[in-house]
């Protein structure tokens, strides 16, 4: 009997339909846990939800809603994230839930928090706790352990630790303002605080009993915040223009306190030396290339604190004088063989169907010679122009970039040719891997449509 396509997509779909039904009848209760399992009265609980299948396995699915409840205690504090005393579980609990600092029983005994299926009453669980009385004498010391008094930080932001028994709320104070948070680790706790002041600041931490009353306060830790201390305070070029590979300096004057002080140019990192307190300069030599280069500086602190300024100052590279040479008519004056008339400024324009590279026009140049870079590095003649460009076209039967080079050539009036040396050479897209990427991927498209018609 021939089984269409239609049926078999509704018995995939009735099948499936089965499937959740019995999945959900596979959940048969819950595990519950408190940590710890025993406190005072007004210290809070910890509290773990998982549902499970009659081997105690997770549910690996579950996404109801449950109700939960105390009936020994029915003044108890619940979790603040319950809406009407139920929870529905969420993709991210990864089918078991944590409620941390969330379970406060006001009365002493055995107490117990009853967790049902809101859609079925049947899957449950009810954990207890031993809850004891408070006692009179109850002191619970709180201690600030970072940062210590004293220390000098570069920026209106750190990390308070301090350490005190766990479930029990805890203030932090930061020049009197409250933050207030909850012990929920063993022993060690940390929390970031922000907003600094710059200079001095007092911190202060204090832990609390059920009814708010203060058990213990921690001495004051006072720290220093100074965010200057990686500033430029001035900055010289000099001289401020130099010929292509000429030598200038830089000097910078910063804050004291400083370990390192580096600048940037070109993408190249010099490291200056200290001369006098506050005082760093460094000796450096201009790149090849006519341009107006940034200099980046990079400050970093005895802190361990880096701090990165863009375009600090900027470095003029001039571009040399023209070199003028007479055409090759016989008359005029002789080029000079010993001079070097090399290209240093290719440009590289790249459209859909070609790459155009262009380079610095010459004046009295008879021409120039584009070469293709082969293998180790040796290269081969491809065209000879008298413009200041070559055109590449895009085609099949060239890879997806070649490395090319440029020479001017010139003649003295005795008709003698002259070439100087290869201008470095520049990386051209010749291959368009974008469209074959496109070709490709219709290939494959089309490869997989005719199967699937094929097994229709």
């Amino acid at each position: 009997m021939k089984i269409t396509k239609k049926i078999i997509l509704s018995l995939i779909t009735c099948s499936l339909c089965s499937y959740s039904w019995v999945f959900a009848a596979w959940v048969d209760h819950f595990k519950v846990e408190f940590t710890p399992t025993t406190a005072k009265i007004g210290e809070s609980l910890d509290m773990t939800i998982e549902a499970v299948d009659k081997n105690d396995a997770t549910v690996s699915d579950y996404d109801w809603t449950i109700l939960i409840f105390s009936e020994s205690d029915p003044e108890a504090e619940l979790p603040s994230a319950l809406e009407d005393n139920t929870y529905t579980f969420k993709e991210s609990d990864q089918w078991k839930v944590k409620f941390e600092n969330s379970i406060i029983f006001k009365t002493a005994w055995t107490q117990d928090i009853h967790i049902y299926d809101l859609n079925d009453d049947s899957v449950l669980w009810v954990a207890e706790a031993e809850i004891s009385e408070k006692s009179e004498n109850n002191t619970i010391e709180i201690s600030i352990i970072s940062p210590e008094t004293w220390i000098t930080i570069g920026e209106n932001k750190t990390s308070i630790s301090w350490m005190t028994q766990k479930n029990h709320k805890v203030n932090i104070f930061v020049n009197w303002k409250i933050i207030s948070t909850t012990s929920n680790n063993e022993w060690v706790y940390q929390k970031d605080i922000e907003n600094l002041i710059s200079w001095e600041n007092i911190i202060k931490a204090e832990v609390l009993d059920a009814s708010d009353k203060v058990i213990w306060e921690s001495l004051e830790v006072k720290i220093k915040v100074n965010t200057d201390s990686l500033n430029i305070k001035s900055i010289k070029v000099s001289p401020e223009s130099v010929d292509p590979e000429g030598s200038y300096e830089i000097e910078i004057i910063t804050n004291p306190d400083l370990i390192e002080v580096t600048a940037i140019v070109n993408d190249t990192l010099t490291k200056l030396t200290q001369t006098k307190s506050w005082i760093y300069t460094a000796k450096l030599v201009a790149p090849k290339i006519p341009w107006t280069y940034k200099i980046d500086t990079k400050l970093k602190d005895e802190l361990g604190h880096e701090k990165t300024e863009l375009w600090s100052a900027s470095i003029k590279v001039n571009k040399l004088p023209e070199v003028e040479l007479k055409a090759a008519d016989g008359t005029g004056e002789v080029c000079d063989p010993n001079k070097e008339y090399k290209i240093t400024w290719l440009k590289l324009v790249e459209l859909k169907t070609k790459s155009i590279l262009t380079w610095d026009k010459i004046n009295g140049v008879d021409g120039y010679n584009v070469y293709k870079k082969l293998e180790n590095w040796n290269f081969e003649l491809i065209e000879k122009t008298v413009d200041s460009k070559f055109e590449f076209e895009i085609t099949w039967d060239k890879i997806k970039y070649d490395y090319f080079a440029v020479k001017a050539v010139a003649k003295n009036n005795c008709w003698q040719v002259y070439e100087w040396a290869l201008s470095d050479a520049t990386k051209v897209k010749t291959w368009p891997e974008v469209l074959i990427i496109i070709i490709l991927s219709l290939i494959i498209w089309w490869f997989a449509f005719s199967a699937f018609k094929k097994n229709a």
